[in-house]
């Protein structure tokens, strides 16, 4: 994985106020889900659960 990144670090970045727009959060959001399609093979359980929360991510991203 070229770019790392998990919920730790986005959230260490939330609370250090690193964050300059929510483009960036979402950019960071994605690049897990990215990652996460790229080292897991398609029909893992990770791949799956990656699918339904980003499906989940994506519904409350755009309320």
């Amino acid at each position: 994985i070229e770019y790392p990144m998990d919920l730790f670090t986005i959230n260490s970045k939330l609370e250090n106020n690193q964050y300059t727009s929510l483009k960036e959060f979402e950019k960071d959001i994605r690049l897990i889900f990215c990652n996460c399609y790229t080292y897991n093979d398609i029909k893992s359980k990770e791949y799956c659960s990656g699918k339904i929360l980003e499906s989940i991510f994506n519904e409350k991203w755009n309320e």
